[in-house]
């Protein structure tokens, strides 16, 4: 009997400290002074300085595990896109970059994409389902990200013909945003020539 009131008395202790917890963990989540923290997602939307050194480059797998390098698709304007398939605002700006590169690429402009801190199953399915046209790499170690200063995704480099950066965006766009930095960016292209 002893034994018996032992262990449920331990039993107990448990479920209250697991339930504290919990209750703690709700009232925590209430609180509306602590500032939110969205790990890995972008906060801050907007043309932001560029974070990256200057005519950077990288070797990488595509999705079909064939060297992609952003040096060998200079000489048009590159749009270089870092996301992640659990990504809410990338996942909100899929299909509007998607259907960009569709109307966008026979105006000379490059996209490509590169997955990171992701998944190679979740980024076939995420490809499949936006009809994902333009080059997609994979940065699982997020090493190019690093290289290239990236925080959060998605974050976004316009990148002239040239290999230099015209201007880097943060946060997701709709289509009026991005078809004013893509035709920003091929203004900006032909005068630099």
């Amino acid at each position: 009997m002893k034994k018996f009131i032992k262990r449920n008395t331990f039993q107990i202790i448990i479920v209250l400290v697991f339930f504290s917890i919990f209750i703690i963990l709700i009232l925590g989540s209430l609180n509306t002074s602590t500032p939110k923290i969205n790990m890995g997602v972008n906060t801050q939307r907007g043309e932001v300085s560029v974070s990256a050194p200057e005519n950077s480059d990288f070797i990488l797998k595509n999705i079909d595990g064939n060297e992609l390098q952003l040096s060998k698709h200079l000489g048009r304007p590159v749009v270089l896109d870092f996301w992640s398939s659990w990504c809410g605002p990338c996942i909100q700006e899929a299909q509007i970059l998607s259907d960009a590169y569709i109307e966008w690429r026979n105006e000379g402009v490059e996209f490509i994409g590169i997955a990171i801190w992701d998944n190679e199953k979740n980024i076939k399915d995420f490809i499949d389902k936006y009809d994902i046209q333009y080059h997609i790499a994979i940065d699982n170690s997020g090493m190019t990200a690093v290289d290239f200063g990236i925080v959060a995704v998605p974050e976004k480099f316009f990148i002239y013909s040239d290999g230099s950066f015209a201007f880097k965006i943060n946060g997701p766009n709709n289509k009026d945003s991005l078809d004013g930095y893509i035709a920003r960016l091929l203004n900006e292209d032909k005068k630099n020539k």
